[in-house]
């Protein structure tokens, strides 16, 4: 079964994975190239999704985030998706038919 990182891959994309958003932390300290952009899930172990991108903005002044959520029927999530006006994404995801199409625009758009 592949998964949404082999998939990206697939597509010529180069991914770096976390298990956790602590895991992603330790990936932004580290690197000396950010992403184009962070496809995070919202619900993490350790520190939310949410929680994740209010960091890597404070902290590394990085917003190129785009959510993915399998809980968008709670009304807490929703609203909160809706509030940081950020694309987000319906699990379970349709890779080849709305995330891979959006993707390409998005990054054509913000990185030409």
């Amino acid at each position: 079964m592949q998964t949404f990182g082999d998939w990206l891959e697939s597509d010529g994309y180069e991914v770096a994975t976390a298990g956790s958003a602590e895991e992603a932390m330790a990936w932004f300290r580290q690197t000396d190239r950010f992403p184009d952009a962070a496809l995070l899930d919202i619900k993490l172990p350790g520190a939310n999704g949410f929680e994740l991108a209010d960091w890597l903005s404070k902290d590394f002044d990085f917003s190129d985030v785009i959510f993915l959520t399998a809980f968008f029927w709670e009304e807490e999530t929703r609203q909160e998706l809706v509030a940081r006006q950020r694309p987000y994404f319906e699990k379970p995801l349709k890779f080849t038919h709305e995330v891979l199409p959006f993707l390409r625009r998005y990054l054509a758009e913000r990185h030409g």
